[in-house]
């Protein structure tokens, strides 16, 4: 692309606040970020009136299946819905066969992703092969420059082996990411158990399943020091313990999902396997309680746990398919659609900092639209430089929108209305929950390190998928 790229015409939100301005890049940097931009002869100008223009988003829970599960994605695919999602990286979950417990295995997995427009990085394996019996070798992984280390899919069940995790963990300077669920506590269930599941006659998941996880290593986090980060939280109950030991001081970070802040249990009344997932949709009540949270400031990250399967592995009755479904193409339209139901709860973000709340009254708009883009800001926080920071990712995902920055730019259209449909995912796999859902917001361009990804709302082949 010869010249500037030019965004003329929306907001600019990024972690200062939100403004009003144009935006252009050139050369893989953001070269002005001002009240106007006058384009010049050879420059690519994009209309982003009634849209805003964000930093681009950051997956920290992206399954890959590489290596062992090509069969349901691959690194091009993954990253190809990506892009079209919003993301400049992801992390790569190591529940893949081999696991991803050694440097040398994560090196073998990352040499094939250096040509790939949109950044792949991968977590370690806490316990070798994923096993729970036997510490991965968490130093070296730690000197190969891993930062994050979980056995996602299943969680630590001994209590000494996570303690120990822990404990190397604070000494190597490892965040320890926790899948929460107690094993035999689960007991072989498909869906969230409670009056429905009884109904239905399904095997269920409770709570406390998760809840008794969180209360034991937040415990174990305040012992050691360690930075513990808990995976796709699903219970009201979860949150209040992570408030709570954020009060105390204890080093703990939250993720949720945007399937448990948009979706509930009441799907699978027609026993639709797309929406088995784990941990499990849950009541309705939970979902609110996952808000409420949210605007309070107890999350720290919105992952996708993005997790596709091939078909036959979800097209099965409940009790045998497979668990999870896609995120990565559709999250930020999802939370923000969520959002926006949020908002018809009275839920109102009460976290933004005091300059952000500044920034957006200044706009001299609506209340009404204060309070979308108050929720739009907080919810890019989670989905961009918070995820980032966690990752130690560094300056080229600070998320400041400034001449100069790197030019990792999304444009969202937040007054755009629009339903998924099977031939738009980009994913190998299709066990997306989207589909057929009506979403408010969509992404229309994505750049990349300078490189124009998504125009007009389409995938750009030149992206270099290969």
């Amino acid at each position: 692309m010869s010249g500037r790229l030019v965004f003329k015409g929306g907001l600019l939100l990024d972690r200062a606040g939100i403004r009003g301005g144009d935006l252009a890049i050139e050369g893989g940097v953001i070269v002005a970020a001002q009240t106007e931009v006058e384009p010049t002869s050879g420059d690519t100008v994009v209309d982003a009136g009634g849209g805003v223009v964000i930093p681009a988003l950051v997956d920290a829970h992206t399954h890959l299946r590489v290596p062992g599960g090509e069969e349901a994605e691959t690194l091009v695919t993954g990253t190809m819905a990506a892009a079209m999602g919003g993301y400049a990286a992801v992390l790569a979950m190591p529940n893949t066969t081999p696991a991803l417990d050694s440097p040398a295995r994560i090196a073998q997995m990352l040499a094939a992703t250096g040509n790939l427009p949109v950044m792949v990085l991968a977590s370690g394996a806490i316990t070798k092969e994923r096993a729970g019996t036997e510490l991965s070798p968490l130093a070296a992984l730690a000197k190969a420059g891993v930062r994050l280390v979980t056995d996602d899919g299943s969680g630590v069940q001994d209590a000494n082996l996570m303690r120990r995790a822990l404990q190397y963990g604070a000494e190597l300077g490892l965040t320890v990411a926790e899948h929460c669920e107690v094993e035999s506590l689960f007991g072989g269930g498909v869906m969230n158990e409670g009056p429905l599941s009884a109904n239905l006659g399904l095997r269920g998941i409770p709570a406390v399943a998760e809840e008794v996880m969180v209360a034991r290593d937040i415990e174990l986090a305040r012992a050691t020091g360690a930075r513990l980060h808990l995976l796709h939280l699903s219970t009201g109950r979860s949150a209040a313990l992570v408030a709570r030991a954020k009060a105390d001081g204890v080093p703990v970070t939250a993720e949720v999902t945007p399937h448990h802040l948009l979706f509930t249990e009441d799907l699978l009344l027609d026993y639709g396997s797309v929406y088995k997932v784990n941990p499990p949709l849950r009541a309705d009540a939970d979902r609110r309680a996952l808000w409420r949270s949210l605007a309070r400031g107890v999350f720290d990250v919105i992952g996708t746990d993005h997790a596709p399967h091939p078909r036959w592995r979800k097209e099965a009755t409940l009790d045998d398919a497979a668990f999870g479904m896609l995120g990565l193409q559709h999250a930020l339209a999802a939370v923000y659609t969520g959002a926006l139901g949020a908002i018809e709860e009275r839920v109102r973000p009460e976290c933004l900092p005091p300059e952000v709340v500044a920034s957006i009254t200044k706009l001299g708009i609506a209340e009404a639209k204060e309070t979308r883009l108050g929720w739009l800001w907080l919810i890019v926080a989670l989905m961009s430089w918070q995820p980032a920071h966690l990752l130690g990712l560094g300056e080229d995902f600070v998320g400041s929108l400034v001449a100069g920055a790197r030019a990792n730019v999304v444009l969202f259209n937040q007054s755009s209305e629009w339903t998924p449909t099977a031939t738009s995912i980009l994913s190998k796999a299709g066990n997306s929950p989207y589909l057929g859902v009506r979403l408010a917001g969509r992404i229309e361009e994505v750049v990349v390190a300078g490189r124009r990804l998504v125009g007009s709302g389409e995938l750009i082949s030149e992206g270099n998928w290969q």
